[in-house]
């Protein structure tokens, strides 16, 4: 059956670089590619992550901080990591 597509350029080009390397024709290739692609299943569903993702100890609990709280411990991290290198000079 003969149709039309509008494919774009970059795509069009590898494709019949592909066909060429492969020693097939362009409609032979774009046959194949169809049919792997009709041919493969759906993926499986994801399956959702059942929290808590991490394990604790019995009596530990994970700290629940904002965002404003990380940005922070972190702005402190960097400041000790400067004047660490700051004083070795």
């Amino acid at each position: 059956m003969r149709t039309t597509f509008d494919l774009p350029d970059d795509l069009m080009k590898r494709a019949k670089i592909a066909a060429i390397e492969r020693g097939v024709t362009l409609r032979d290739l774009v046959a194949e590619g169809l049919r792997n692609a009709l041919g493969r299943k759906k993926p499986a569903a994801r399956q959702r992550v059942q929290l808590p993702a991490v394990k604790t100890p019995k009596g530990h609990k994970i700290p629940v901080l904002t965002n404003q709280q990380i940005a922070g411990l972190f702005d402190a991290e960097d400041i000790a990591h400067l004047n660490a290198v700051y004083r070795g000079r």
